[in-house]
């Protein structure tokens, strides 16, 4: 055994790794998902016949899928480092923007990276993937490639060395010349996947790829692979400024959360919820593939109702727009916003609610709705269980739609000369004047939580006057109509 550990060359070591890999990553999933590849019948005796340039996708009895053949197809090669550096500089290679958002790598790391490539230390496959427009995206492998660029640009001195720490403090330009060559000709592998392959099995496989330490997620992934004047578009309403001030962000998301919730509002405003269906993810995808070419037209009309929601969200609701309200208990009556959890169920049907209405209607109508909007997370027990559980089934979605369609149906299409709420200024006005809850007596901690009671009550015909109104807890008031339908 030792004997032929020793024998193992460093061409060797590169085919054992990349088997392991390749079987863990990419066959097993694969197979795990009822599909067997297609592989050579003869032995493979050469690296390149690994991964088949063109690889078929099949059902268990070997027959091609009914609806169509799904097909992966590859490019192996060797460049140099050099070539990947010059490549880079022309546009060719992109380092993807989503990769800028993600935590970089130090420089010790960047560092030791380097001296592997002196000390000729056989390094992973990097992972490309080739766009419609025939240039390359770095699908795995982009920090390593980032470290290799930025020391070669000078960016940055090695440090931390402990193999050859002779070289810490020294930059590209301060290495002797056939450190350098060495360097700029260190071939590593490359697997590429072409612009013909299945674009949703790619997708598979690129989040196969990226299950370590720190994996891509959807949004990512999306970013990878439908790349384009959408996505693009995507990036930019999230650095809309009324979006960020709801958010709570200063910066980017460096993840890319906030183009994802970008693109939930998009995928309700082109398919609206009627023509939802689970899960989440795959909507969202199918999205950005239909739209992944957008028309400059549909561009301007999704970026008009994008931000003219997010303008009517702030002025309603703030910073607590996507985050639920809670009417308080038998223990404790008063209510509060939820401090910390973002709830996306509610980003959707907030965001898209507003896509249906004239902005001046809405905006004149903005305390009515906020109030609606409120009684919605603390009166209506079936939209509160759909923005808590099994969130994306469709039965939850197409209820918490359908309510809140309903509650702007009726603030925005109300003929009556008699509302049913009272105004939120007349609210503030009795809070300013007495919090106290006129049916526990105990103080109201916050305007939020007050609600404006009819003395005699709505449905008995009482009035939705001043003379008829009185403040108490949205507990107290919500518990005092249980009583009464009692």
């Amino acid at each position: 055994m030792e004997e032929a550990k020793r024998t193992i060359g460093k061409g060797d070591f590169d085919i054992i790794r990349f088997m392991s890999i390749y079987k863990k990553v990419i066959l097993k999933p694969i197979k795990e998902k009822g599909y067997v590849m297609i592989m050579p019948t003869e032995p493979v005796e050469e690296f390149d016949e690994l991964i088949e340039d063109e690889t078929i996708i099949t059902d268990e009895n070997g027959d091609e899928p009914a609806h169509d053949r799904r097909r992966i197809f590859t490019d192996k090669l060797d460049p140099p480092i050099d070539s990947l550096f010059l490549k880079n500089k022309r546009g060719d290679l992109i380092l993807d923007p989503i990769f800028q958002r993600r935590p970089v790598w130090d420089l010790a790391r960047c560092s030791r990276l380097i001296e592997s490539v002196i000390l000729e230390v056989p390094l992973p496959v990097f992972y490309l993937a080739e766009s419609k427009d025939g240039t390359e995206e770095v699908i795995d492998g982009q920090q390593r490639l980032r470290a290799f660029f930025n020391f070669l640009d000078n960016v940055y001195a090695l440090t931390g060395l402990k193999a050859l720490p002779h070289l810490n403090g020294k930059y590209f330009r301060d290495l002797d010349k056939p450190t350098q060559k060495l360097i700029l000709g260190y071939s590593i592998r490359t697997v590429t996947f072409k612009k013909e392959s299945d674009e949703n099995l790619r997708f598979e496989i690129f989040e196969r790829l990226n299950t370590g330490a720190m994996p891509l997620n959807d949004q990512e992934l999306r970013n990878c692979i439908y790349r384009g004047k959408y996505n693009d578009l995507l990036i930019e309403l999230s650095s809309d400024p009324d979006y960020m001030a709801i958010m709570g962000l200063k910066a980017p998301e460096k993840r890319m959360k906030d183009v994802e919730y970008v693109l939930r509002f998009a995928a309700f405003y082109h398919a609206t919820y009627l023509k939802y269906k689970p899960s989440m993810a795959r909507f969202l995808n199918e999205d950005m593939k239909t739209h992944q070419k957008i028309s400059d037209e549909d561009a301007t009309k999704l970026r008009k109702a994008f931000k003219n929601s997010m303008t009517l969200i702030r002025s309603m609701i703030g910073s607590n727009a996507f985050r639920r309200y809670y009417r308080g208990d038998d223990e404790n009556i008063n209510g509060y916003w939820e401090p910390k959890r973002f709830n996306a169920s509610l980003f959707d049907v907030l965001t898209w609610g507003f896509t249906n209405y004239d902005k001046n209607l809405v905006m004149a109508n903005l305390d009515a709705i906020r109030e609606g909007w409120i009684a919605l997370m603390t009166e209506d027990e079936n939209f509160i269980e759909s923005i808590e559980r099994s969130t994306s089934s469709l039965k939850s979605v197409t209820y918490r739609f359908d309510a809140w369609r309903k509650v702007l149906s009726e603030v925005l299409s109300s003929t009556s000369t008699q509302p049913r709420c009272f105004t939120r200024v007349l609210k503030q006005k009795l809070f300013d004047t007495n919090p106290t809850c006129q049916i526990c007596n105990q103080q109201i901690a916050e305007v939020d939580d007050a609600s404006v009671d009819h003395i005699e009550q709505y449905w008995l015909g009482g009035k939705t006057i001043p003379e008829n109104a009185r403040l108490t807890h949205r507990y107290c008031n919500w518990a005092r109509s249980k009583k009464d339908v009692a």
